[in-house]
C-alpha cells in the first residue's frame, strides 16, 4: 500500500500522488465552499449551477481505490495545490474537509448548484493529468511556482481544469472547463 504525507504542496512537488491517479476511477467529486450554496450565488454573483465550479473553497476527490485527494491553490505560490485526504489503508490526514462544519458540500451531481458538465466525471477512469504552468514577464513571479493549473482527462476524453484564478486572473481557486480560461491568460499558459 502507498502512504504520502499529508501536507498541501504544489503539484510538481507531489508527483507521485499525481501518478498513482491515473488509471482511477472517480467516485465523488466534491467542492466544499466557504459560503452555503444559496449565499455563494449572490457573494460570487454568479448562477446557482455554477457554484460547484466557481465557489471558494477545496474540491475533494473520492477514488474507487480508497484514496481520496484535496485540491486548492495557494497565491504566495501562485499555484494550485494538492494533499492526500485519506490513503488506500484509509488513514486519514488531521483536518479533513468532510468534517469540517463551517464548510459546505456541493457534490458534482447536484441537480441544482452543479450541471451535466460535471456530472459526466462521476465513474470515469482517469487517463491524464497535466500540470498547467503560466509564464510571466514580470519579475515578481520569477521565483514562485506559478503551476496555475491541473488538466484532468478521462477515459471518454472529457477534460477539466482544478484552477488557480484561470477563469478570472484572481488568486481564486475554481475547478473550470477549458472554455472558462480568460482569454488574455490562454497564451501564456504552458501544457495545454
Amino acid at each position: 500500500m502507498k502512504t504520502f504525507l499529508y501536507t498541501s504542496d504544489i503539484p510538481s512537488n507531489r508527483s507521485e500522488v499525481l501518478d498513482s491517479l491515473k488509471g482511477l476511477t472517480i467516485l465523488n467529486l466534491t467542492r466544499y465552499s466557504w459560503e452555503p450554496p444559496d449565499r455563494a450565488v449572490l457573494e460570487y454573483c454568479i448562477e446557482a449551477k455554477e457554484v460547484f465550479s466557481l465557489t471558494a473553497g477545496c474540491l475533494i476527490m473520492s477514488f474507487d481505490s480508497g484514496l481520496v485527494i484535496g485540491y486548492g491553490s495557494q497565491p504566495s505560490k501562485n499555484s494550485v495545490t494538492i494533499w492526500v485526504e485519506k490513503n488506500e489503508a484509509a488513514e486519514t490526514s488531521e483536518e479533513l474537509a468532510e468534517e469540517d462544519n463551517e464548510l459546505y458540500p456541493v457534490d458534482a451531481t447536484d441537480a441544482v448548484y452543479s450541471n451535466n458538465f460535471w456530472a459526466r466525471f462521476v465513474g470515469q477512469r482517469i487517463s491524464n493529468i497535466t500540470i498547467l504552468k503560466r509564464s510571466y514577464s514580470s519579475a515578481l513571479y520569477a521565483d514562485i511556482a506559478n503551476e496555475i493549473g491541473l488538466l484532468f482527462e478521462v477515459e471518454n476524453g472529457s477534460r477539466f481544469i482544478a484552477s488557480h484564478g484561470l477563469h478570472d486572473d484572481s488568486d481564486d481557486f475554481s475547478v473550470i472547463q477549458e472554455s472558462q480560461i480568460d482569454n488574455e491568460i490562454r497564451n501564456q499558459i504552458q501544457g495545454l
